[in-house]
């Protein structure tokens, strides 16, 4: 990947502290709360600037301004905090969008997906690719730090925290990515896009048997929701799937 285009990074820090998390942190703004001597923010930059495919990088959210960065205010909600990011490299085959609340982020993490997502993209034609990572790992590599996973055939998996994204395709789909992101917490609009029959083995997986769901098939409902091709890679890295979003994930964090 040396020798290519680098990769453009969208880094999302907007969005406010609730009440209880602000207690904690002592800032509004998630992404300026220190964890290990920095900002979380600062860890998300270091980390993907440490990787060698990376370039140059938008962060978007209501932060200091920086020579690291180019800024623009958080826009009120996750998809038109994506989207905005996003068009800043419409032009770009591939842009990197990550969250700003991982700790552990480091550039070899971020540089082996990026190459596995890479050569996934173009050997499937996908449009996007999401990394997941199996719990276990999580759990083993970051004790104490809670994850929310899915038990499907292959495994139990948990996702990671940034997705390799074709530009072009955010911007011509951009509804429908709005409008799966706001169907997330309604069981009757997620089941009207995913299908009632991927609903029903979702629930069923979780409670009686995980054989039920497949990772093929998640990604091929989540394909026809968005209205292009959607691809998992699995990830030996917990760093880009341990997020810190919880009161009890700061308080879980110990001293690097």
């Amino acid at each position: 990947m040396s020798s290519e285009a680098a990769i453009p990074v969208v880094v999302l820090a907007g969005g406010k502290a609730k009440p209880e998390l602000e207690a904690v942190i002592g800032v509004k703004v998630r992404a300026l709360a220190v964890v290990n001597g920095k900002t979380l923010l600062d860890h998300v930059l270091d980390g993907v600037s440490a990787a060698p495919s990376t370039g140059d990088i938008t962060v978007v959210g209501d932060v200091p301004a920086s020579d690291r960065y180019h800024g623009i205010p958080d826009g009120g909600d996750f998809v038109t905090n994506i989207l905005a990011g996003v068009d800043r490299y419409r032009s770009s085959e591939f842009v990197l969008v990550t969250t700003s609340d991982l700790p552990y982020i480091t550039g070899e993490s971020v540089q082996h997906f990026i190459d596995g997502a890479v050569a996934l993209a173009r050997s499937s034609s996908a449009h996007m690719i999401y990394p997941i990572v199996e719990v276990a790992t999580c759990y083993a590599r970051f004790p104490g730090i809670k994850r929310t996973a899915r038990r499907l055939k292959e495994g139990a998996y948990t996702g990671g925290n940034m997705m390799l994204m074709r530009p072009e395709f955010v911007m011509q789909q951009k509804q429908r990515i709005a409008d799966a992101y706001a169907a997330r917490k309604s069981p009757a609009q997620l089941a009207a896009m995913l299908g009632y029959g991927t609903l029903v083995r979702l629930l069923l997986s979780q409670t009686i048997s995980p054989g039920l769901l497949t990772v093929s098939l998640l990604e091929k409902r989540a394909s026809s929701m968005l209205g292009g091709e959607v691809r998992s890679y699995v990830t030996p890295y917990a760093e880009i799937a341990t997020d810190l979003d919880k009161p009890s994930d700061f308080t879980a964090v110990k001293p690097a």
